[in-house]
């Protein structure tokens, strides 16, 4: 029995140092260091009202915005960035607090927020009109910043966005996602691997893609202090998505609602027919990505960046 005690006692102590580690972010890498090995070489830092704004701006012609979706960063879009940089100007960035964006010195966060954003981030880049591209739920900021600014937008890739708001569905994660994320607020943030590669498993339909990389990557880059500060923010009583089939109506630019064939997160019928209904657009199509999840950009990357650019090449034909 004594030694059951003193193993009980040292697992305790180990667990308690553990805790005080993670807690403090002994145990998560630098500012410093994510920056070194996360930024891109054509990333740079862009500070917005003393908020730094993670930015990757390459290639030359039309600008194309790309807005990134929850617990992504602009990473996930490299495989639309190569499709599309040999004639686009291609501008992606992290919504803060994600990715290497933020914190902000005022604690802001929320879609009201990433549209403000959107709005002062193209303004300092000289963007007088551009395409929009969203997905997930970064079409919440990009659908508002679009019907508030209709006169900047060329034209919007809208790729499983929630029209309406969304009934979360806690089971549909794995036991142990689930597990591990209760100890999100103990642990001040930090995410276990264990955790993140389940979340990607259930949104990436071809699992060679979820890489160690990849899941490192999204681990350290979702366990930064900033993105937990933000998540323990007050947030509005609206629910979230609400106001998005109102922001469609206003969008009259044309559009392509892109969606993926197996999103098990936002089904394409009937959340795609409803993007359809709402957009005001007298120029839209939708297009269903065949053997794709709901990260769209990760899991079907070269296929959706092939029908985005058949879009805006026909919005923008070549001279």
């Amino acid at each position: 029995m004594r030694k059951v005690a003193v193993v009980i006692a040292i697992a305790a102590v180990a667990l308690g140092g553990f805790v005080i580690l993670a807690r403090t972010g002994a145990l998560s890498p630098s500012e410093a260091e994510l920056r070194a090995h996360y930024m891109l070489p054509s990333s740079k830092i862009v500070e917005i009202d003393g908020e730094p704004i993670h930015v990757s701006d390459e290639g030359q012609g039309e600008p194309i915005v790309l807005v990134h979706g929850s617990f992504g960063s602009l990473l996930m879009w490299n495989d639309w960035a190569a499709a599309l940089k040999d004639r686009y100007r291609v501008i992606r960035f992290d919504l803060p607090p994600a990715g290497l964006s933020g914190p902000n010195p005022k604690n802001a966060c929320g879609f009201d927020h990433s549209a403000d954003v959107l709005d002062a981030l193209t303004t300092k880049l000289g963007l007088e009109t551009f395409y929009l591209a969203a997905t997930s739920s970064g079409g919440a900021p990009a659908t508002q910043y679009a019907a508030a600014h209709p006169e900047r937008i060329k034209g919007i890739v809208l790729s499983n966005i929630a029209v309406g708001p969304l009934k979360a569905d806690p089971t549909r994660n794995p036991w142990l996602v689930r597990q591990l994320r209760k100890t999100l607020p103990l642990l001040k943030g930090r995410h276990f691997e264990a955790e993140v590669r389940g979340m990607l498993e259930r949104n990436i339909l071809h699992r060679e893609k979820i890489t160690d990389a990849l899941v490192t990557e999204w681990t350290q880059l979702n366990s930064r202090r900033a993105a937990f500060a933000a998540s323990q923010a007050p947030r509005g009583k609206e629910a979230p998505f609400a106001r998005t089939p109102a922001d469609l109506e206003k969008i009259a630019a044309p559009a392509l609602v892109l969606w993926s064939e197996n999103d098990s997160e936002i089904p394409a019928h009937p959340v795609a027919d409803d993007a359809m209904k709402h957009l005001a657009s007298q120029d839209k199509t939708m297009v269903i990505v065949p053997q794709c999840e709901h990260m769209m950009p990760l899991d079907c990357g070269p296929e959706s960046a092939a029908a985005a650019r058949a879009f805006f090449d026909r919005l923008s034909p070549a001279p």
